[in-house]
């Protein structure tokens, strides 16, 4: 697997992801160099002892040998094949990551395909919808909910609020007077008559509603059949309302103890009965209208689908972090992998110059040890050699 180094961006192109430097870079360093300080410290000790024992001298100096030094380098040939050792394990370690990281990489990127997709083709149909409704059945959402402004929501449906409030309000002393009779108090007659009112005006009003959703997304042949049938039962009761009107208003008035007589006397039935109906048919029709116009099913559509847009967005985003994260690690262990030579050869050089110190500053505490300036000459010049013959 090749990765290419590129700049972060936020195009989503063919459902690919930029590059991002991971949080945590793969480290799989088994192998862990000595204490060279703490070892050149029992070294300097070790060697001003022996000089003080009398195990080395300045003549032994002199010769050019210096036994501890064979023993150094039997530490340094051990070290050296524990650090193959160790290299070799990290490689197959760095591997098998390796591998499990690419199968872990294309987890993500089907996710993060995936989730793009949807989150195109959300975006595709909100685009799509979000042009404002011109005429009932078009399929589109009101202005309003496409813009997404509260205040002409208050601006457009306030005066249709007050216009039901006020039908409300005036049709309730109307049937007060028209079941007068039917409470057994005032507070009853009156919250029979609250109550009749409202399902006068909301009945129609959701009859409107239940319109509109028909209008957008038509209904079987029973469905039509239901919606025509509820307009003849409306119309029926109706019908009984405005009898019940009628003869409340031929019915004789008794104020004060006296009979004044109807309040329609001196006027035809038919006319009273005719004019009830039309006040009745045109407040329910007012009320079915604006129920009609109020409610638009595709503006919830709109809002789900907006809703769900954003949703994926979210989706999307969190995909494209574990993308980016997985191919940020991913690369960092390919480099691991193709730095293995120069690790390698990097320890050796540290190695060589560790060990080195070492007998360095053995030979340092051999000189403290004697304290003799021409074991210190000798020293000097065995150190010089070694790092000559090394070189």
């Amino acid at each position: 697997m090749r990765f290419r180094h590129r700049k972060q961006h936020q195009s989503f192109e063919a459902g690919e992801v930029s590059r991002v430097t991971p949080v945590v870079a793969y480290d799989g360093d088994l192998y862990r160099p000595p204490d060279w300080a703490g070892r050149r410290r029992d070294e300097r000790d070790l060697g001003r002892a022996h000089a003080t024992e009398g195990q080395l001298d300045t003549l032994t100096l002199q010769t050019g040998s210096v036994p501890r030094f064979h023993e150094l380098e039997d530490e340094r040939l051990e070290e050296l094949a524990r650090l193959d050792e160790r290299t070799d394990q990290e490689l197959q370690v760095a591997r098998a990551e390796f591998e499990a990281q690419k199968i872990r990489l294309a987890e993500s990127q089907r996710a993060f395909t995936e989730a793009r997709r949807a989150l195109d083709d959300s975006q595709r149909r909100v685009t799509e919808l979000e042009q404002p409704s011109r005429r009932p059945g078009d399929g589109r959402p009101s202005s309003i909910a496409v813009s997404g402004s509260r205040w002409p929501v208050v601006r457009r449906w306030l005066p249709a609020a007050l216009l039901l409030t006020l039908l409300v309000v005036v049709e309730v002393p109307i049937l007060y007077q028209v079941i007068l009779s039917w409470g057994d108090s005032v507070a009853m007659t009156a919250l029979l008559a609250a109550g009749a009112a409202l399902i006068m005006l909301v009945a129609p009003h959701m009859y409107g509603r239940a319109f509109r959703a028909w209008q957008e997304h038509g209904s079987p042949a029973q469905g039509r059949r239901l919606l025509i049938g509820v307009a003849a039962v409306w119309l029926g009761l109706i019908v009984a309302v405005a009898v019940l009107r009628r003869d409340a208003l031929v019915k004789p008035l008794v104020v004060d103890g006296q009979d004044i007589g109807p309040t329609s006397a001196g006027v035809s039935q038919l006319p009273t009965m005719v004019l009830l109906l039309a006040l009745l048919i045109a407040t329910a029709l007012i009320a079915a209208d604006l129920g009609r116009r109020m409610h638009n099913p595709n503006d919830r559509r709109l809002r789900e689908l907006r809703a769900k847009r954003d949703a994926e967005a979210r989706v999307l985003a969190e995909a494209q972090a574990a993308y980016q994260r997985d191919t940020g690690y991913a690369e960092s262990i390919a480099q691991y992998l193709q730095a293995a030579e120069r690790r390698r050869a990097g320890r050796l050089r540290r190695l060589d110059s560790g060990f080195d110190s070492l007998a360095t500053a053995y030979l340092g505490g051999v000189v403290e040890g004697l304290r003799d300036p021409e074991a210190a000459s000798w020293a000097e010049r065995i150190v010089h050699h070694r790092r000559s013959t090394r070189s």
